[in-house]
């Protein structure tokens, strides 16, 4: 079950990153203006005879339509996502929607741009990705949901999904971003010598996380960790771990932190130094990270619209997973302009990529899509949590039946 550390990337997607750290993305290329299409719907021009629409059968007109409901189709014309980090390889196949010219907002921290043509459909003409995490104060997403009605996409943690279940904003997952969970806990393997989860325990040294991770509450129910090495002061960047020489153990992304903390992040002897590290799924909590949710009182509203976007927006994933590098890179310059301590580079990216495919986190649905959630698998999931939120006193759904939807991937491609 244990992760060995990094080896060297495969020639091919080393050369995929020296590709892409030759040509870069730096801050204009991500930053090149748009011109703004919200509001706008795609139409013939004067003077040609069209069919009758429904907005005009129904004696509609686009100024009347509500929610920035588009006249030409079901979705809103401006489409909002709200990502939980970051902008990051991970979250590449939302940021295809738009591809990598898009228009980067440092006052607010959003991605936004025309949806690209592959994936138009059901009347969206923009795309508007917010970042999440400390952009947004950690805040949690469902509660950004349930707050902000411009927002129809949420990235929620099928566990987090669990949560809000009981809670006055449920949510319910129509779309998977990964097949698995890149959330992991590392260590430096000569400082914390270990061979079993069991070992984390045994150190009797910290964990910094963030406050409300289940799998933390997971780790301390399965014996993996006590409750006293619980440190929820994590924040996301890497002072502490650096401050400190790294001799406790700190959640992150095996896709991401590992790489920047073995090449990049001077924090043992004044250089980087390997880490070890476990995912979730090693410790067998086998979660669906970042799920797309809406909100459960709106699925109804949404259901003519995620009919049609739902299996676009996982072909936008299937494109990006085919060919990562354009908008992997281009996060690049968007983190570059947010400027913040969250940077990502072209050779982490090329090892990210790589990652994703070697844990399986880029994998088909059991259905052969690249959308659908296995029933069975939440079901272990729920199975978990239940017991470890009743005894936090939290309410959840009685079952598994609202959480998710797997009728929206009818029709989803597969990688």
């Amino acid at each position: 079950m244990k992760r060995n550390k990094f080896v060297a990337a495969t020639a091919m997607v080393l050369s995929i990153g020296l590709v892409a750290a030759a040509c870069g993305s730096d801050d204009d290329s991500a930053d090149a203006p748009t011109e703004a299409t919200d509001g706008e719907t795609t139409g013939t021009t004067a003077g040609e005879t069209t069919e009758t629409t429904e907005a005009e059968a129904t004696g509609t007109t686009e100024a009347e339509t509500t929610d920035g409901e588009a006249a030409g189709g079901p979705c809103p014309t401006n489409l909002v996502i709200q990502t939980d980090w970051w902008p990051e390889l991970e979250h590449g196949g939302t940021y295809q929607l738009i591809g990598p010219d898009g228009t980067t907002d440092a006052s607010n921290f959003t991605y936004s741009g025309p949806i690209a043509d592959a994936y138009a459909v059901g009347g969206v003409e923009t795309v508007e990705i917010r970042a999440g995490g400390d952009a947004v104060s950690f805040t949690p997403v469902d509660s950004l949901l349930a707050t902000d009605d411009d927002i129809m996409f949420g990235y929620i943690n099928m566990s987090d999904v669990v949560k809000a279940s009981g809670g006055p904003s449920p949510v319910v997952a129509v779309a998977k971003t990964l097949e698995g969970d890149p959330q992991m806990v590392m260590w430096d393997p000569e400082q914390n010598p270990v061979e079993s989860p069991e070992d984390i325990a045994a150190s009797g040294a910290q964990v910094l996380h963030f406050d409300g991770v289940a799998y933390v509450d997971y780790m301390i129910a399965a014996g993996y960790m006590t409750a006293d090495q619980s440190n929820p002061s994590y924040g996301g960047a890497p002072d502490v771990w650096v401050a400190e020489g790294g001799s406790f153990f700190q959640q992150g992304f095996a896709t991401n932190e590992v790489f920047k903390y073995e090449n990049e992040i001077e924090w043992k002897d004044g250089a980087p130094a390997p880490v070890d590290f476990y995912t979730v799924g090693d410790l067998d909590f086998d979660n669906y990270a970042a799920t797309m949710a809406v909100r459960a009182d709106r699925l109804e509203e949404f259901d003519p619209c995620l009919e049609v976007l739902v299996p676009a927006m996982q072909q936008a994933w299937v494109d990006y997973l085919a060919d990562p590098t354009p908008v992997a890179d281009a996060l690049i310059g968007v983190n570059g302009t947010y400027d913040t301590y969250w940077k990502i580079s072209a050779d982490l990216n090329a090892r990210g990529i790589e990652l994703l495919e070697e844990l399986g986190l880029g994998e088909n649905s059991p259905d052969g899509t690249y959308c659908s959630f296995d029933a069975d698998r939440v079901q272990g999931l729920y199975d978990i949590l239940q017991p470890i939120y009743a005894d936090d006193g939290i309410e959840i759904a009685p079952s598994t039946d609202d959480l998710f939807s797997n009728d929206y991937c009818e029709g989803a491609p597969g990688r």
